[in-house]
Parts: structure tokens; sequence; C-alpha cells
């Protein structure tokens, strides 16, 4: 059985300078896995467990930043379903979403605290992919 007590972060645009944290309240996050993505239990444990492998205060991986845009309010239907299905997120309309691509993962975790504002870390060369 999964533990409810696992805390998930997610990172939502505020503005153009603000980045804040939220967790997922509830189980919002299980409908999101199970529901848009058509995710079973063992699938999500999967997920979990993956995810928990270098534990917290590292830096594992890459993504390129890409633009950052406010969803529209009167976005529906198909497109809203699909936007959401590659969020992996619901409920997006008039949120600030920044597109995210080239995912990699650093050939071994870097220990890095962060905070809940923007910050910076220097990675070693050996560690880039």
């Amino acid at each position: 059985m999964l533990d409810l007590k696992i805390i998930k972060h997610i990172l939502i645009k505020e503005n153009d300078d603000k980045v804040a944290q939220r967790d997922w309240e509830g189980l919002e996050w299980w409908a999101v896995l199970s529901g848009l993505l058509g995710m079973d239990s063992a699938q999500i444990e999967a997920l979990l467990e993956s995810g928990e492998r270098f534990g917290r205060g590292v830096v594992a991986g890459l993504v390129d930043v890409g633009q950052t845009w406010l969803c529209p309010a009167s976005l529906q239907g198909k497109d809203l379903q699909c936007l959401e299905q590659s969020a992996v997120l619901i409920g997006l309309q008039e949120k600030h979403l920044t597109n995210l691509s080239n995912p990699r993962w650093l050939k071994a975790p870097l220990r890095a605290l962060g905070g809940r504002d923007l910050w910076t870390i220097e990675i070693p060369a050996k560690l880039f992919p």
C-alpha cells in the first residue's frame, strides 16, 4: 500500500522572477497519475520509489527551461486535456506554465540544499552526461 505520508512537491511559476513550491494535498497527485496518465497502483509505487532513490537535498538531473506563458481561462476540451496530460497537472487555466525539455540524469547525484527561491549551484564538468 502507498505511504500517504510521502509529500510530493510541484513547482508553479507565479511570475517572471519568483518560483513557489507547493505540496500536493490530499490525493490530488494520485488522481493525476491514475486518471490522466492511466497508471495502476504498482506503477505509481515504482515511480515514487524511483523518485526517492537519491533522497532529499540532491540535484540528480537537468532540464532545459523554455518559455513561460499564461494558460488562457478559455482553454477547454481536448486541448486542455492534452495540456494537462503533458504537464501532469490539472486545473491549468489562468496558471503560468513553463516548457521543460531535454531531461537528462547527471552521472552521479550532487548534494545541494535548495531553497524556496531561485538558487544556483556549480556542477562539476565530470558529472555532465
